[in-house]
């Protein structure tokens, strides 16, 4: 009886190490199951952010080219302003230079 004995308590302890193997494996795969579902949330949240990205490039190759053709029209005012300041300033200078005889010309 004592070998009878001696073989259940050997069954017994193989099957607390075969019940201990089991709930590792369940352990194993309800933390591979999360990690899975982790990462398919990270790769919807990717996905999501890739195609907001796609949608702003987008808009940003719409606006480039109207903002570049206001930029080369404000650099045009900006050359005719000063243009015309240099025009205005030569008249001012010449009617200071000449004032006098052109006065005495036109009262004669």
């Amino acid at each position: 009886m004592t070998t009878e004995a001696g073989q259940d308590r050997a069954i017994g302890r193989v099957e607390g190490k075969l019940d201990q193997i089991i709930k590792d494996m369940d352990r194993a795969r309800d933390d591979r199951k999360q990690q899975y579902e982790k990462q398919e949330k990270t790769d919807r949240t990717l996905d999501e952010v890739m195609r907001k990205l796609q949608s702003v490039d987008n808009r940003l190759e719409k606006v480039e080219e109207p903002v570049a053709d206001f930029n080369r029209w404000r650099e045009r005012g900006v050359g005719a302003i000063m243009l015309v300041s240099f025009v205005a300033a030569s008249l001012g200078g010449l009617l200071v230079t000449f004032g006098k005889k052109i006065w005495a010309a036109i009262v004669g």
